[in-house]
């Protein structure tokens, strides 16, 4: 009898154990720094500039934010259904510098769309992650962090550490 009382105890501990975890009933509002050195770590790595920060919260306080850290403006909605991983795709794209504003890129420059695949890794994370729920004729501003551009190092001469926005447009999906 005292063994089945020590189960139903241990079977109630775990079950309330359960519950908290489920519900987060004792979980406190504001958690704090982690407790892990290298979770801090990478948390900290994956921070915008603070004048980046204030520049998004002026003007693109409203953009969409991803799981990864891309923002996104939808300007004009497009028609049928997005690209599927592999697809290649023409798009037209202007970059500038978040914090400045210079300009950097753009394929109406050159007089020609960009033609890439999505989803293989051909250009940045971010455009892989934007284009991927882009549809035909659809608009972006993209406000892309640091670490979803080419490896953090920026395109061509920007400096690392760089937030980029970029107007795209998706023109075709082939």
């Amino acid at each position: 009898m005292r063994t089945y009382g020590i189960l139903l105890i241990l079977g109630l501990v775990l079950a309330f154990i359960a519950f908290q975890a489920r519900t987060g009933i004792f979980r406190r509002a504001n958690p704090g720094p982690p407790a892990n050195k290298y979770t801090r770590e990478m948390m900290e790595e994956q921070q915008l500039p603070a004048g980046d920060q204030s520049v998004i919260r002026q003007h693109y306080a409203d953009a969409i934010v991803t799981s990864s850290g891309l923002r996104y403006l939808v300007r004009a909605p497009g028609a049928g259904d997005p690209p599927s991983s592999g697809a290649e795709v023409s798009v037209n794209y202007e970059g500038r510098v978040l914090s400045t504003g210079a300009k950097f890129d753009s394929s109406r420059d050159r007089g020609a769309p960009f033609r890439f695949r999505v989803g293989t890794g051909a250009v940045c994370k971010a455009w892989d992650e934007a284009f991927a729920g882009m549809r035909r004729g659809e608009r972006r501003t993209l406000i892309v962090p640091w670490w979803l551009e080419e490896g953090g190092q920026g395109p061509g001469p920007l400096p690392v550490h760089t937030t980029l926005l970029f107007e795209v447009e998706l023109i075709e999906v082939h």
